[in-house]
């Protein structure tokens, strides 16, 4: 902890000698704790003297960076801007083989959105270990709103469908385009797989 303050610092005091550095503690439930023994995490936050956001990291207490982003105020409570959220690779979610490394890496990057106005803002990308996406969540002022696709890990899409205002809607494509379902107002109204949506499929492309 003690080696990743100090490169913060230099980190800071390169640029400028009016540097505002301070370290917090969060708690198991990621919120600011005045308690260290209650803290899970801690982070830096730092801002340079003419920024007008924070910028934060957060690590474990080993000095394992786990996320960065950055914040308007100095209490953490209004997110602003891309986050990164990393995390390590294991047998368990590694695709790529049965160890704890790919191509030489132990760590990769989980989870990648933007922050506006502290809330959840456009697309929210979860990974694969190996770097491959694994999810696209589209929000819209914190609410899932638009687009939203996962994948298999080989790269094939599994399910695509549109939320509206944090409600499914229309035509969701399921298991790789075997299968549709139709929504209104976040209700299944109707199901088509096998014979019946292999004839739908072919009256569209006769409509095309």
């Amino acid at each position: 902890m003690k080696r990743i303050l100090v490169c913060f610092f230099f980190l800071f005091a390169g640029l400028s000698s009016h540097a505002q550095i301070k370290t917090v503690f969060l708690d198991a439930k990621d919120q600011l704790t005045p308690d260290s023994t209650l803290a899970v995490t801690y982070g830096v936050l730092g801002k340079l003297s003419g920024d007008s956001l924070y910028t934060f990291k957060k690590f474990d207490f080993s000095g394992v960076l786990l996320a960065s982003g950055s914040f308007r105020d100095d209490d953490m409570e209004i997110p602003v801007g891309k986050f990164v959220y990393y995390n390590w690779i294991t047998p368990e979610n590694n695709n790529r083989n049965d160890g704890f490394e790919i191509n030489g890496r132990e760590r990769y990057v989980e989870l990648v959105g933007s922050y506006e106005n502290g809330r959840r803002n456009g697309r929210w990308i979860t990974f694969y270990p190996d770097g491959k996406m694994k999810q696209i969540v589209t929000f819209s002022e914190g609410i899932i709103h638009g687009s939203y696709m996962s994948f298999d890990s080989a790269g094939q899409q599994e399910v695509s469908g549109l939320y509206k205002s944090g409600k499914k809607e229309g035509t969701w494509t399921l298991d790789g385009g075997r299968q549709e379902n139709e929504y209104v107002d976040d209700k299944l109204v109707s199901t088509l797989k096998g014979k019946k949506l292999r004839e739908k499929q072919a009256e569209s492309k006769k409509a095309d």
